[in-house]
């Protein structure tokens, strides 16, 4: 019995999730390697869940979740849910700061570098959240501010929509927001560390604008992409040459474009990881970012798949 189209797309994308299968693809989950994609969303959400994040991820959730507390007329929780009404003790500074505190606290640090991090983070994280809130209202103005709404796209022949969350919205503008958290740095010739103010980019990184893209080619709306260090804020906007809608588009087109190659590739494969491994770039496990803190189960599948020992 001939299977379906339906049918082949589920055989072959069921080396996602744990077999449970793709339901979107993301900025995030594509701005990688492909090695990278498969090293990570082969997994279960529940076990991925339990990978290692660093301060820097974590400095980022708690300014941005923090602001949005305080200032959103509408945060989306879900894809359909969203919260509307806020109580003046939703509103108070210190609620929504130790609320999302508390929540990145059950996450453990890495290790002792990350540990130091993550305490000394929050002498800076109070002037970036005022930092952060003071550049959004000055942006947004006083038209009804929605946070985290969902927009989906899907284009051409691809099989998976991409899906993204836009920080801050109004009718007209949008902002991606992107928060420089502070570094650590060793102290020669002792086992400590110290941490110093991360300095805002002077020109727009070009990973930032591809996100941006995407939620310009969703909304159409005016884009605004910040940067937010403890010490002040750098705005880019249509102005400027990299985020003019005809390049954004160029952009947004290019992820497109590697998104309906992996598609072919997966397709050809028919749900088997390892043939499916053979055709992308083995990792670099050299790669300043990419294969750091890996778990062990992670570990596994890369020697298993290309055959590189950790």
């Amino acid at each position: 019995m001939n299977k379906t189209q339906e049918q082949l797309q589920d055989e072959a994308f069921s080396i996602y999730n744990g077999g449970e299968g793709l339901k979107h693809w993301s900025y995030s989950s594509t701005s990688s390697p492909f090695a990278k994609n498969i090293i990570n969303y082969s997994f279960s959400q529940e076990v991925r869940r339990t990978f290692p994040f660093r301060h820097a991820a974590q400095f980022g959730n708690l300014v941005n979740n923090v602001v949005q507390r305080l200032i959103a007329d509408v945060i989306y929780t879900t894809k359909t849910i969203k919260k509307t009404k806020f109580t003046k003790e939703d509103r108070n500074y210190n609620t929504a700061y130790q609320t999302e505190l508390k929540l990145l606290d059950e996450k453990k640090p890495v290790d002792k570098k990350d540990e130091f991090a993550r305490k000394e983070m929050l002498e800076y994280v109070h002037d970036a959240i005022s930092e952060t809130k003071k550049v959004v209202q000055e942006i947004m103005g006083k038209d009804k501010m929605v946070c985290e709404r969902f927009v989906e796209q899907k284009e051409m022949t691809m099989i998976k929509p991409i899906i993204g969350r836009i920080d801050y919205e109004n009718k007209n503008k949008f902002i991606e927001l992107k928060t420089k958290p502070p570094r650590v740095y060793k102290v020669k010739g002792k086992e400590e560390w110290t941490m110093r103010t991360q300095d805002l980019p002077s020109e727009p990184l070009l990973t930032n604008i591809t996100q941006t893209s995407f939620y310009y080619m969703a909304t159409k709306k005016i884009p605004y992409l910040v940067y937010v260090n403890d010490k002040g804020s750098k705005v880019f906007d249509s102005s400027h040459e990299l985020l003019k809608p005809d390049h954004l588009e160029h952009l947004y087109f290019k992820m497109v474009e590697k998104i309906l190659l992996w598609e072919k590739m997966i397709m050809f494969c028919e749900g088997n990881i390892e043939k499916l491994a053979l055709m992308c770039e083995p990792p670099d496990m050299e790669h300043f970012f990419y294969y750091k803190d890996l778990t062990k189960d992670q570990e596994k599948l890369i020697t298993k798949l290309w055959g590189i020992k950790i």
